[in-house]
């Protein structure tokens, strides 16, 4: 353990120097660095909203955007938050320095609506959901309030759904309180 805190100490004494030599050299000189690489972040803000930033070598007040969604649509900002319909999509971005120097980059993004993120879809599922338990106990409800009229077939069916027989029994009592009044 020594040892790599020995070396680590060894090499931050020898390469600081020359590492902070060079930024106040570059500073006393006011040289501006050329813009070399941007590259476009994104994320998703929900199903179909997306949020476009750019990551440059350069601080971003120094740089002009022009955005370009589909070849159709065209945002000069330096970030952009859009709704994108369902389908494939291509942005691309133009970076441009006071200097001259461009740069370009594009995403792809493919948007389904077989998502996670699409809350439609989980709104979908859940009303699917409440219509089966509804639908049963509907179902259970009105074959045990006329269980005497159907067939022996279906009252061994229905019974298997009601394993306990708590629903049964709650109808059943019920009746008994309509029958006594």
């Amino acid at each position: 353990m020594n040892k790599i805190f020995t070396i680590f100490c060894l090499a931050f004494v020898l390469f600081a120097p020359q590492t902070l030599a060079a930024k106040k050299v570059q500073a006393a000189t006011k040289q501006a660095l050329p813009l070399v690489e941007a590259y476009i972040k994104y994320e998703q803000t929900s199903w179909q909203n997306y949020s476009f930033s750019v990551a440059a070598n350069l601080p971003p007040t120094d740089l002009k955007y022009q955005w370009t969604i589909d070849e159709r649509e065209t945002y000069e900002t330096e970030t952009l938050k859009i709704f994108l319909s369902q389908g494939e999509h291509v942005i691309k971005i133009r970076i441009e320095d006071k200097y001259g120097n461009v740069v370009y980059d594009n995403v792809r993004l493919d948007i389904r609506f077989w998502s996670l993120h699409n809350n439609w879809l989980w709104w979908l599922l859940y009303l699917i959901v409440v219509c089966v338990i509804v639908y049963y106990w509907v179902v259970k409800i009105v074959y045990l309030v006329n269980r005497k009229k159907v067939s022996r077939q279906v009252r061994e069916f229905m019974d298997l759904l009601d394993e306990h027989g708590w629903v049964e029994r709650i109808i059943e009592g019920d009746s008994k309180k309509v029958g006594k009044k």
